[in-house]
C-alpha cells in the first residue's frame, strides 16, 4: 500500500466515526490517596470521563448505571481509563479493590 492509499484510508476512517465522537467533551477525574478527586461530577451525554491513576497502588474502576457497566480491569499506577457516557442518567463509580472509593456522575 503506498502513502496515498494510507492517507485515504485514514481520512475514510475518520469520516466514518459517529458524530457524537466529534462533539464529545473530555473530563478527567484523578485518583490519589485512595480517593477520587471529586465526589460528584456532572457531564453532558456523550462526554468521555478519563480516570487517571495518580496513586501508588492499582485500582479497578467500575462505572454502573442505566443498564451499563464499564470495568477498567486492573488499573496500574500512571494508567488512564476512558469511560464514554452515552446515556443520560446517574452513574455510580467505585473501585473494586478499595470499596471506600466512590463517586457519582450525573449525565445530562
Amino acid at each position: 500500500m503506498n502513502r496515498t492509499h494510507v492517507i485515504a484510508a485514514a481520512i475514510g476512517s475518520l469520516i466514518a466515526l459517529p458524530a457524537v465522537c466529534w462533539a464529545a467533551g473530555m473530563v478527567t477525574v484523578d485518583q490519589k490517596g485512595l480517593a477520587f478527586s471529586t465526589p460528584t461530577l456532572t457531564v453532558n451525554k456523550g462526554d468521555i470521563v478519563t480516570f487517571t491513576n495518580s496513586d501508588t497502588t492499582s485500582h479497578n474502576i467500575i462505572v454502573s448505571g442505566n443498564g451499563i457497566m464499564l470495568n477498567s480491569g486492573l488499573q496500574q499506577p500512571g494508567v488512564a481509563f476512558k469511560a464514554p457516557l452515552m446515556k443520560q442518567g446517574t452513574y455510580q463509580v467505585s473501585c473494586g479493590i478499595h470499596p471506600k472509593m466512590r463517586m457519582t456522575i450525573v449525565v445530562k
